[in-house]
């Protein structure tokens, strides 16, 4: 029964809004009186949170597997990122309940737990953790400058995941190709940082 309302609820967020889903929707679907919802989970909200968990996870397990087989951080920073945004656009229902839309998500251990092994699966790839061979020249960063710098790829990857999935920015996305290369060209600009090297020689020209 637990199974089949978490199944039930991904084939509905596959077609449908999250605002569509309901306890009494679920249980008409597959066919259990709504009483019966509550022997398994105490809300809606922890269904989709446990639903949230699954699917950190599986991203966590992901970057670990990109940074294992990539032969630098460059290379999978991008392919980290990418595999993000396509996420967002293929599941966008899926993308808004695991990527925090839900209520009290701190306080479910297993998602709290989950995106702290997400996150920290980031930091390591930044840091260069699980890197046999990283080039010669990508210096080693500090601890509290790879968090920092972790949190910052996030936040541009979820940026760009919720822009790209729900239209706000012109990427035709009905091929995997063109989400690719729009945003390994932003992953090259951020790394190389052409704007700060621009502004620090402003800066010295203006003195």
């Amino acid at each position: 029964m637990a199974e089949d309302l978490r199944l039930t609820t991904l084939r509905i967020l596959q077609t449908e809004r999250l605002e569509d889903l309901s306890v009494r929707r679920l249980t008409r679907e597959v066919r259990v009186a709504p009483a019966n919802f509550y022997n398994h989970y105490d809300s809606l909200n922890t269904l989709l949170l446990e639903i949230a968990a699954d699917c950190l996870e599986d991203f966590a397990t992901t970057i670990g597997h990109i940074a294992r087989r990539s032969p630098s951080r460059h290379d999978a920073l991008k392919r980290t990122v990418t595999h993000y945004v396509e996420f967002a656009c293929r599941h966008t229902q899926l993308y808004r309940v695991t990527f925090g839309y839900l209520a009290d998500s701190a306080q479910h251990l297993r998602y709290d737990a989950a995106m702290r092994r997400t996150f920290e699966r980031l930091r390591a790839l930044v840091a260069g953790d699980e890197f046999p061979h990283v080039e010669s020249d990508e210096p080693e960063l500090p601890a509290r400058d790879t968090a920092h710098i972790g949190h910052c790829i996030f936040a541009m990857a979820h940026g760009l995941a919720g822009m790209i999935a729900h239209g706000h920015v012109d990427v035709p996305h009905e091929t995997d190709t063109k989400i690719q290369d729009f945003v390994e060209r932003i992953i090259d600009l951020f790394t190389h940082a052409p704007l700060g090297r621009h502004q620090a020689t402003a800066c010295a020209f203006g003195h």
